[in-house]
């Protein structure tokens, strides 16, 4: 990315302060205050070398990117070593670029925590962002982003410890072959004074011991405990220094791991039947692994009579059960709270059973998904609804419009993606193309009744539609529902064609007896006219190219977004890097020469911005996103017609 352009000037350190967007979390480790100590050190004897980078907050100036040198020189002022009154030089950006600088200072030099990474990665990732999204957001690969995921499996006390600078990424990692908790720890306070058995192999090794302390696996439980274990053959051997004298170490961890895994397959099997593309088994957890999975969207299901009745009747019990023991007094009636207590956990699962029920996926998407069945945290983990990186885009065909994969691996190769905008004016963008399709549809009458058929097709065969409407005029899915336009022009736009659509029907009855008399008497133009603004209102655009009938329907239109669609710096280019502003003009012919292009990367962003909506009104450019086959390459000087004139 090119960089921004900004003032340099000069502030006085008591109007500094560091920012809320600064990334660096780690500032209070033992570790973080070395290196400003030295870093201070370094700036005592040969000055501040690299400016601040701020952003203007009333009187004050926030520091993005620089704070552990805007530390530092609190450090010499307070042991009297920098004058109060030198000015600290500083660059001035804007806020919306404030983040931004944070992440590529703090990655580019004194490198940001791993687990602050980590923090970062796992919140975003139970939002539902994939993986490259997350890459894409911090500037790293999806490697990267996985290997910081896999630290979930890691104890709350090594995490910590990590913080501190205890011990290092392959370390930590080395000790998540297991998610055993109490395992991780002990190994790690039992090494702590042998460098050669802290090395990562040695680490692995130790949490993965041949010999199993019954006392402490939960494994031994889920297969039947001691006595399966010693039917299938095992050794065990008595400790008589456990606590009790009567705990057992089993001897062949190999033998144990084989027969949890075949509790697992017998789990696994009554998966395999349910129509699933794959059912796979893991012995231990893999947060890595599983984060590349995305998540199939599920469906409702109504339970038959007889189980809903049960399901009614259950949660009256339930409800009356915790009536009376919410009011009641464990101490004056212990026996009754505990009856009460365990009625309670008996209700509650077998309302659990019943309500799992009534969430499931539709059977062509369990053609493509699959299921884990795994073992962690002592118990056995059912995963289901998963979908591999090869198989989204033949789930994602066959969901309805506006249901999405979510989290996940959206592609194999490392890196960032070159076009990436933000999701808001991503959304806003598909809003415009999906108003633009409803103002064409609305003056081809032929095109909205072979829409409305084929929907109709569909729907008689009881199958997902891949037409491009949710068939619906007042909500539905899609890009019409989900797909907001954001700029104020745009949204005009939107009322106006709705007003168009309004007056049409303004003069017909109410009454409907009334209203079939008087649409039967209407001519064939005057019908088609109708139905064509009202199947217009249910255009829903797919929001991902290549998706069931939009491309096809699109093109049948004639739809040239160009007509429709005229670059602002409301509706884009104000909300964008500098350097996909550039890339317009450059693509639009608006680039006289070398000059004129470091002339235009020397503007501010919002100069540039306005320049830009200048030169590209009537050249026909069309952000890449929302191009169909009459926009995909503008030619300079094309004489595209501005959005604001276009009529329904």
């Amino acid at each position: 990315m090119s960089k921004s352009i900004a003032v340099r000037t000069e502030v006085p350190f008591s109007q500094l302060r560091m920012s809320a967007r600064n990334t660096r979390k780690n500032r209070g480790t033992e570790a973080h205050k070395a290196k400003v100590a030295e870093l201070a050190e370094s700036i005592a004897q040969m000055g501040l070398l690299q400016n601040l980078v701020v952003h203007a907050d009333g009187e004050f100036f926030d520091v993005d990117a620089g704070g552990t040198r805007f530390e530092a020189i609190g450090l010499l002022i307070e042991g009297g070593r920098w004058p109060v009154e030198q000015l600290v030089p500083v660059m001035v950006i804007g806020i919306d670029e404030a983040l931004a600088a944070s992440y590529t200072e703090n990655s580019k030099r004194y490198a940001m925590h791993p687990a602050d990474e980590f923090e970062a990665f796992v919140a975003l990732t139970s939002e539902g962002w994939t993986i490259d999204q997350i890459a894409d957001k911090f500037g790293v690969t999806p490697l990267v982003v996985e290997r910081r995921i896999k630290l979930q499996a890691a104890a709350p006390e090594l995490l910590q410890a990590f913080r501190n600078n205890v011990l290092t990424t392959d370390q930590l990692i080395a000790l998540c072959s297991t998610d055993n908790h109490e395992r991780q720890v002990e190994v790690w306070n039992r090494t702590k004074n042998n460098d050669w058995q802290r090395t990562p192999n040695n680490l692995r090794a130790a949490v993965i011991d041949k010999e199993i302390d019954g006392s402490k696996d939960p494994r031994l439980a889920l297969i039947g405990g001691v006595e399966a274990y010693e039917k299938a053959g095992g050794a065990v051997r008595r400790d008589m220094f456990s606590g009790d004298g009567n705990g057992v170490i089993l001897e062949d961890a190999s033998l144990l791991a084989t027969l949890m895994f075949h509790k697992l397959e017998e789990v696994a099997e009554d998966h395999r039947n349910e129509g699933w593309k794959w059912v796979e088994v893991w012995p231990t957890w893999d947060y890595t692994a599983y984060s590349r999975f995305g998540a199939a969207p599920t469906v409702v299901r109504v339970l038959p009579e007889e189980q809903a009745e049960q399901l009614k009747a259950l949660n009256a019990e339930l409800d009356a059960v915790e009536t009376e023991l919410y009011a009641l007094d464990s101490d004056e009636n212990p026996e009754r709270y505990s009856e009460l207590d365990s009625r309670q956990s008996v209700l509650q699962e077998l309302i659990d059973q019943l309500e799992e029920q009534t969430v499931g996926y539709q059977p062509e998407v369990m053609k493509h998904a699959g299921v884990i069945v795994a073992f962690s945290r002592e118990q056995i983990r059912i995963e289901r609804g998963l979908v591999k990186t090869e198989d989204r885009a033949q789930v994602e065909a066959l969901l309805e419009q506006g249901a999405r994969i979510s989290g996940g691996r959206e592609s194999q190769p490392a890196g960032r993606k070159v076009d990436a905008v933000s999701e808001a004016l991503r959304k806003s963008l598909l809003g415009h193309k999906n108003l633009a399709a409803q103002r064409v549809t609305a003056r081809s009458p032929h095109a909205a009744k072979a829409l409305l058929v084929s929907q109709m097709v569909t729907s008689m065969r009881n199958k997902p539609s891949d037409a491009p409407t949710d068939y619906s005029i007042s909500s539905g899915w899609g890009s019409r529902s989900y797909c907001t336009i954001t700029d104020e022009a745009g949204v005009e736009q939107q009322k106006a064609f709705e007003t168009v659509c309004k007056n049409l029907i303004e003069d017909l009855p109410t009454d409907a007896g009334a209203l079939w008399e008087a649409l039967y008497a209407l001519s064939a133009s005057e019908l088609d006219a109708l139905l064509a603004h009202a199947v217009a209102r249910s255009v829903s655009l797919a929001t991902e190219p290549g998706r069931g009938m939009t491309d096809k329907f699109v093109t049948t239109l004639g739809l040239d977004m160009a007509e429709h669609f005229t670059a602002t710096a409301g509706n884009y280019l104000g909300r964008v890097p500098k350097e996909l502003v550039l890339e317009a003009l450059v693509e639009a012919g608006k680039v006289k020469d070398d000059a004129d292009r470091m002339a235009l990367v020397a503007m501010k962003k919002g100069v540039l911005a306005k320049e830009a909506e200048a030169r590209l009104q009537g050249s026909g450019w069309v952000p890449k996103l929302i191009r169909t086959a009459s926009s995909e390459k503008p030619a300079a000087g094309k004489k595209g017609k501005s959005s604001s004139k276009a009529t329904a």
